[in-house]
């Protein structure tokens, strides 16, 4: 006989990804025993994830309050949202973290970065990356101009302020539907320019130029704050992911906190809801039904394809736009030397290359926590080409064209793919944003922790958890929303600029030659009329 069982909570929390944990630990931090609160584990192994477990490892018995006190000078950072992130989480769970993540400016090093050409050719430079010093002056003018008019642009669509609805929707379907491809192609005149800027598309995004749109491309960058970051001592984003700081560490601290309101789940088969106030999870064989006031869908998006979820959650359009979604990709890879060679020889291993497999590079910094020596590294970035399962031939001979014949005799190679992104098609974010940013009243279902999915990205996945609980406190107790809760979703702030200055950006070759073929079509024109009437 089969016996039927049913599982009731007033919140239930649909995953046990990162931005699900933590949407479930800040809920039990301020609810307590007070709230049925359930986070049901549908987990399942993926072999492609970044794991980042290359430090930090801690006893499940150390203490909570054991950890590092935060050193002072990476106590506030207002002009990065993935830093700040990364600060208050590290800090509320005692995490030791990099200096090459809280404060790169500490770890940077005098000695010389190289800069490749497409054709091979090399530029020695100490000054940071997104300077691009290896460029012509009329090349470098265009790029900073071009990454100008993106910060403006990524400004002037989240920065919170007052403007017209219907005239902020219309700019967000233009940059939407038009690809980044388009847009470079519209803006920038020079082959190296360009490249430059696909080249950072594909690092930020996972994708390629052709398949990101504008607004998808701003939205990550303005995370970070800027356009230029991306490359240089002060990026956060690609540090967090390739060094693995302490995504392990964070999971094993948030699961344990939540491990006693977690359920291994049975698969679900089908989202429906009975009178419009409970929400019924129904699961493949019936034997258990998960039923609640309230839930929060912390699901990747290739896992919700196998739910049947009710229209009234989810439309038609809605799940058509999440199941096209498409997992980013990026190749690091990881060298390991008996000495740091490159440092005897004057450089800081910091490499950047348009021409390739490596991208961007930089020397593995020291991760150890209790301060052991390891061998020297270059950790970093290759290029993305389907169908090459293993760069490692073309890695060492790049890495030997750059330093020499030592290059060519690693202790270690290792390659690692990062899927752990999900980017919407062109024309899609827009309904992706509204699905994971409105909150709508005496709903029953809430997406924000679906959110661009970047679990792997921790920053951006801790971002996506505490906007979920934000939303869920929101419908469930308003008034238990607190100044700091809110402080952590504010952008950085940044002072509206004068006419002038916002006019700047735009100048550029392109729009300078469209000028001056639109002056002079008008001068000839008003030159054969004048002809014509004196006639």
């Amino acid at each position: 006989m089969v016996v039927h069982s049913n599982i009731r909570a007033d919140v239930i929390i649909l995953g046990c990804s990162l931005p699900g944990i933590v949407a479930a630990h800040k809920l039990k931090k301020t609810f307590g025993k007070s709230m049925d609160i359930v986070v049901l584990d549908m987990s399942t192994v993926r072999k492609d994830i970044s794991k980042g477990n290359v430090a930090f490892q801690v006893d499940d018995d150390e203490s909570e309050d054991d950890g590092p006190e935060e050193p002072e000078s990476v106590s506030k950072f207002v002009d990065n949202i993935a830093r700040d992130y990364l600060l208050r989480f590290t800090k509320e769970f005692g995490l030791p973290l990099p200096d090459a993540i809280a404060n790169p400016k500490l770890v940077r090093s005098p000695l010389n970065k190289l800069f490749q050409y497409r054709d091979g050719s090399t530029v020695q430079c100490t000054t940071d990356y997104h300077n691009f010093d290896y460029l012509n002056v009329v090349e470098r003018f265009e790029l900073n101009q071009y990454q100008d008019l993106l910060d403006q642009n990524a400004r002037d669509l989240f920065q919170p302020r007052r403007v017209n609805r219907d005239v902020e929707r219309r700019n967000l379907l233009y940059f939407d539907k038009t690809t980044m491809e388009s847009h470079l192609c519209g803006a920038l005149l020079f082959s190296n320019s360009r490249a430059v800027m696909r080249m950072l598309v594909q690092l930020v995004c996972g994708a390629s130029s052709y398949s990101v749109s504008v607004l998808f491309y701003l939205h990550q960058c303005y995370r970070t704050s800027s356009m230029r970051n991306h490359l240089d001592g002060a990026n956060t984003r690609f540090r967090e992911k390739l060094f693995g700081y302490c995504r392990r560490h964070f999971s094993h601290k948030l699961q344990k906190s939540v491990a006693d309101i977690t359920v291994i789940a049975k698969p679900i088969q089908k989202i429906r809801s009975y009178s419009n106030e409970q929400v019924i999870l129904e699961t493949i064989k019936g034997e258990t039904n998960y039923i609640c006031n309230l839930l929060a869908m912390a699901l990747r998006p290739d896992e919700l394809l196998k739910i049947a979820v009710e229209e009234q959650f989810m439309s038609n359009r809605e799940a058509a736009v999440v199941g096209a979604m498409l997992p980013g990709r990026v190749i690091k890879f990881r060298i390991q030397y008996e000495r740091n060679f490159w440092q005897s020889q004057g450089y800081s291993g910091d490499i950047l290359s348009i021409r390739g497999p490596i991208v961007w590079a930089m020397e593995r910094p020291l991760l150890s926590t209790t301060g052991a020596e390891t061998n020297a590294g270059l950790v970093g970035v290759l290029i993305v080409r389907d169908g090459v399962s293993n760069s490692k031939d073309a890695v060492l001979e790049q890495l030997t064209n750059l330093f020499g014949e030592e290059a060519a005799k690693p202790l270690v190679y290792k390659e690692k793919n990062i899927s752990d992104i999900f980017v919407p098609r062109c024309g899609d974010y827009v309904v992706l944003r509204n699905l994971t940013s409105s909150i709508k009243p005496n709903s029953v279902v809430e997406w924000g922790a679906l959110d661009v999915f970047g679990e792997g990205d921790v920053a951006a996945a801790l971002e996506a958890g505490h906007n979920a609980y934000l939303h869920l406190l929101r419908c469930l107790r308003p008034q238990a929303t607190t100044f700091e809760d809110l402080e952590l979703t504010s952008s950085p702030t940044i002072l509206d600029e004068g006419p002038l200055t916002r006019s700047i950006p735009r100048f550029n070759y392109i729009n300078t030659i469209k000028m001056v073929v639109c002056t002079t079509a008008l001068i000839i024109g008003m030159k054969l009329i004048r002809s014509y009437m004196q006639k």
